[in-house]
């Protein structure tokens, strides 16, 4: 009797974990690169702190997800800004890559850190369409291309 108890007892609290599990996951929408000034603009009104946008996008050369990019709008100070997190290998080794890129569209990539973390920010301008050009002209994704998002901090509105 005491070992189905326990037994009873195991699943129940795997199954309570499970749900946990399952609530703690982060949802990922699929919008379009012409999408992205809408996101922009719903992360600004964003009043929750930490509020972020991270866009993930693969290429045609490296299609494997271990190769994905990362970037993201976020708020840091109630200032929206567009940046080029140094976490995965991709944006690691693409990192000068972006930021003469940056600069030849007229952008001032800025180098900053943050719990550890590097990463290049670009505050003035217009930062939708930093990110729009980094995903069509750098990357060479269409225009009408869909991209990964997840947000934080604001729900998504399509």
């Amino acid at each position: 009797m005491r070992t189905a108890v326990v037994i009873v007892s195991l699943v129940v609290l795997l199954g309570a974990a499970v749900l946990w599990a399952k609530s703690r996951v982060v949802p990922t929408y699929h919008v379009l690169v012409a999408d992205i000034p809408k996101v922009l603009d719903q992360l600004s009104g964003a009043v929750a702190t930490p509020a972020f946008a991270v866009f993930m996008f693969n290429t045609p050369n490296q299609p494997n997800s271990d190769d994905a990019i990362n970037i993201q709008f976020s708020l840091e100070n109630g200032r929206p800004g567009f940046d080029w997190v140094l976490l995965g290998p991709r944006n690691i080794k693409d990192e000068e890559r972006f930021i003469l890129f940056a600069r030849s569209e007229g952008f001032v990539p800025k180098p900053q850190k943050m719990n550890n973390v590097r990463y290049i920010r670009v505050e003035s301008g217009d930062i939708a369409a930093l990110c729009r050009d980094v995903i069509v002209k750098l990357y060479g994704l269409p225009k009408s291309g869909p991209v990964d998002l997840i947000v934080e901090g604001f729900a998504w509105t399509p």
